[in-house]
């Protein structure tokens, strides 16, 4: 019997193991075309900027405080900020590397036991229920584009090493991935 036992917990370790790798794994994305036309409002200006289509902001209302948020007619949502050292209290990385840490589920050279912990808590607030999330990469231009997508609250990352202090961070309420490939994957990285 200890022995079905060793090897029944073998086997779930083991299991266990293949599912944290695996949910660490990214799906990487085509980039879209980009936005052409004319009529957009851009959002995150002093990160990575993203040009929203102004067709889709009809009835919406803009919020603006430490980040930049729209409310939109159907009950979507978006708030987008720009994440300096300084909103984090200083940590010993570069701010662009965060989001890799976060979406890669790898803190092995995070040092800081304090960081390191803050991490682990928004890795559970962006990744989890893992079952619910699907997890891409996409690049577009020099600008990485982090994604935890679900139909009801989707995070998206930016980042890039021409700014190696900051990360664009969006939370999307209520966003169907064809929203998201067409407002704001589709404006990423315009001026």
């Amino acid at each position: 019997m200890k022995r079905f036992s060793a090897t029944a917990l073998a086997l779930l370790l083991c299991l266990s193991a293949a599912a944290c790798a695996s949910s660490s794994n990214l799906i990487k994305l085509e980039a879209p075309e980009p936005r052409t036309e004319a009529a957009v409002v851009t959002i995150a200006r002093a990160g990575h900027p993203v040009r929203l289509p102004l067709e889709s902001l009809a009835n919406a209302s803009f919020i603006g405080s430490d980040g930049e948020m729209i409310l939109y007619a159907g009950n979507k949502s978006l708030f987008a900020t720009v994440v300096t050292p300084e909103d984090w209290g200083n940590p010993s990385v570069q701010m662009n590397q965060a989001p890799d840490f976060i979406f890669r589920r790898d803190l092995s050279s995070i040092q800081d036991p304090e960081f390191r912990k803050e991490l682990e808590g928004i890795i559970s607030m962006t990744l989890e229920p893992a079952e619910e999330k699907e997890n891409s990469l996409v690049t577009v231009g020099d600008i990485t584009v982090y994604i935890a997508f679900s139909p009801t609250k989707t995070t998206i990352m930016l980042t890039s090493p021409r700014k190696p202090y900051l990360f664009t961070h969006l939370v999307l309420n209520n966003f169907s991935w064809p929203d998201i490939e067409n407002e704001i994957l589709k404006g990423i990285g315009g001026q």
